[in-house]
């Protein structure tokens, strides 16, 4: 909680979460915008939503942050290995479908 306004919360985004690398190595963009021509305001993206369990509540007008101890990449490298896995293991026959083939020969 941001001290000098006791209702409002201090929202910090690391820079690697809104700064990529660019092309060029050493050469870095910003993936954070802020529409200042528009009445409707900017909008807060997934990278700044990383490392948080975000709540949004609808009912009440608000939104709730909390730390998330979730790591993203380890998730999404578990879940690119079991496809990997699920799309080999899809071209061999099961045991029942070799089993039901050799009886069908009989």
């Amino acid at each position: 909680v941001y001290v000098g306004l006791p209702n409002n919360v201090l929202f910090a985004i690391p820079p690697t979460h809104y700064m990529q690398e660019g092309a060029k190595l050493g050469v870095y963009a910003s993936r954070i915008y802020f529409d200042t021509d528009d009445d409707m305001g900017s909008v807060l993206g997934s990278n700044a939503m990383m490392g948080y369990d975000i709540l949004f509540d609808m009912d009440a007008a608000r939104i709730g942050f909390a730390e998330s101890d979730c790591d993203y990449l380890k998730v999404i490298k578990a879940a690119e290995t079991d496809t990997a896995e699920e799309a080999a293991g899809a071209d061999e026959p099961s045991v029942g479908a070799a089993a039901s083939a050799e009886g069908s020969d009989a």
